[in-house]
């Protein structure tokens, strides 16, 4: 094996538990990267190191996902970051796979519970955490779709429905202001991420809703225009719009 692909099957091996787990629930062995010939010592040590690494990962993304609570100030005196240092994180740290979608869900669902208890104040703070775990599903994912002859949704995009106007919110919070009721408004906004990394956030109308929710990857243009309720140029017009910004991917 080269130095390349040793290094390539190296990180695999720190960032995905499952390969470092040496048993599985029914006591057969679980295949491991024998390539990398670890001693008994060795493995113990990488293992500390990837613990530690996944940690730092998800730290630095709860951090940056969720900035908008931590500047408002949970009222708990709470912040999401915190999970990285609390022993219940363990049983997660020993499974998580660096960069999957179900990792990184898991993560800001123990998060968003976390900082719960902001709910007993205001009455967006529900709306506040769900925006920002949709958040974190982007910034925490690499994972892509496996290529189809037919669209469908990128594995970390996300649509979903509030019934604040977080958009217009964000930077009040930001500052330190409550929001009022003027900006109970209901919305519906898609989380996306792009191959580049770049994370969109984008008010959507009805029918590019609809249209993005369509898309499931076991149908045909013209069979998502119908779903949809709508026409089929209407259909690949928000069928592209959505692919540059990561939201769907195109047949390959």
């Amino acid at each position: 094996m080269n130095s390349r692909a040793l290094q390539d099957e190296l990180i695999r091996y720190l960032s995905d538990a499952r390969l470092r787990d040496t048993t599985l629930r029914d006591e057969k062995p679980r295949a491991t990267p024998t390539s990398l010939q670890l001693a008994p010592g060795e493995a113990e040590k990488a293992n500390r190191f990837a613990r530690f690494l996944a940690r730092r990962y998800y730290r630095d993304r709860l951090i940056r996902s969720f900035r908008y609570s931590r500047a408002f100030a949970d009222p708990t005196g709470r912040r999401a970051e915190e999970l990285c240092d609390r022993e219940e994180l363990e049983p997660f740290v020993e499974q998580c796979v660096l960069g999957s979608v179900a990792s990184a869900r898991r993560a800001g669902e123990m998060a968003v519970a976390h900082l719960s208890g902001g709910l007993r104040l205001f009455p967006w703070w529900s709306d506040l955490l769900a925006y920002e775990s949709a958040h974190l599903l982007q910034t925490a994912t690499t994972e892509r779709a496996q290529p189809g002859p037919r669209c469908q949704r990128s594995p970390s995009a996300t649509c979903l429905h509030f019934d604040w106007a977080l958009p217009e919110m964000l930077p009040r919070l930001r500052r330190g202001e409550a929001p009022g009721e003027e900006l109970r408004r209901e919305v519906t906004l898609l989380f996306s991420r792009t191959h580049m990394g770049k994370i969109y956030v984008v008010e959507l109308d009805e029918s590019t809703a609809a249209v993005f929710l369509a898309t499931d990857g076991s149908r045909a243009v013209e069979q998502i225009a119908e779903a949809a309720a709508g026409t089929l140029p209407q259909a690949e017009e928000a069928l592209s719009n959505l692919a540059q910004i990561g939201a769907v991917e195109p047949p390959r």
